[in-house]
């Protein structure tokens, strides 16, 4: 893995979270994913290919070889533990380790990274809920599509987009904490869910809480949001850019 340059890194990286996340792993998804060209995607795939971590379907989609998704699980495994390291041992606000962990992820040795693990003790997932390594990755539902009414602990923050951590953050909307889906109100873009939780209420934009997903302890009969049902491009693409 080290072997492997810091840009194909980044791309293996992103190309599991593409899997994982349940979007279609075109190129043009990728190149949104890593915010760059389709020419540049164009190029670095063929590289990829060359050199047996990718391969290309009929359809054109981007399907991992047996080598590539070992080593993809290998570096998102390594930036999920580096992010609960520097939150549990460090002390650093779970909304600003995302880019932390990028920054750092790429130069920490296999000897850092076992210490690393052994400091971070029972801890399993990032801070945002996502496993690490092979722990199960529960499944959940995106929380506009929960009624009204229903209990519900947040699992993971699908998007790690800093804008997006920072709003979670800001209406305390955390993994692990559990909540009560009180009420919606709005309509389209503007539609809003009611989170009543341990600390008091906070509306939440749906269109935001898309990526958020959840599992239901206790479902209601409420009303779900018109933005329930969104695909999981909409779930994860924001209005400005991809992740937020």
């Amino acid at each position: 893995m080290e072997s492997l340059s810091e840009a194909t890194q980044e791309y293996l990286e992103s190309i599991y979270w593409l899997y994982e996340s349940g979007i279609e792993r075109t190129q043009a998804n990728l190149a949104r994913a890593l915010q760059v060209s389709q020419p540049s995607v164009s190029e670095m795939l063929r590289r990829m290919v060359d050199d047996d971590l990718v391969s290309r379907d009929d359809a054109k989609l981007i399907n991992f070889t047996d080598r590539g998704r070992e080593v993809a699980e290998r570096i998102v495994a390594r930036h999920r533990l580096v992010e609960a390291y520097l939150v549990k041992v460090m002390g650093i606000p779970w909304d600003d380790v995302h880019e932390e962990a990028h920054a750092m992820e790429h130069s920490i040795s296999p000897r850092l990274e076992a210490k690393m693990l052994e400091m971070i003790g029972d801890v399993h997932t990032c801070p945002h809920g996502h496993p690490i390594g092979d722990y199960p990755r529960e499944p959940g539902e995106p929380l506009p599509s929960v009624p009204v009414g229903s209990t519900i602990v947040v699992l993971r923050l699908e998007n790690e987009a800093e804008e997006m951590l920072h709003y979670m953050k800001r209406h305390a909307v955390e993994p692990g904490h559990t909540y009560t889906v009180a009420a919606r109100r709005g309509e389209g873009e503007e539609a809003e869910t009611e989170l009543a939780g341990e600390s008091g209420s906070v509306w939440v934009q749906d269109a935001l809480a898309r990526t958020v997903s959840v599992r239901v302890d206790d479902r209601g009969d409420g009303e779900i949001s018109a933005l329930g049902a969104a695909a999981a491009e909409l779930q994860l693409v924001g209005p400005d850019r991809w992740g937020m």
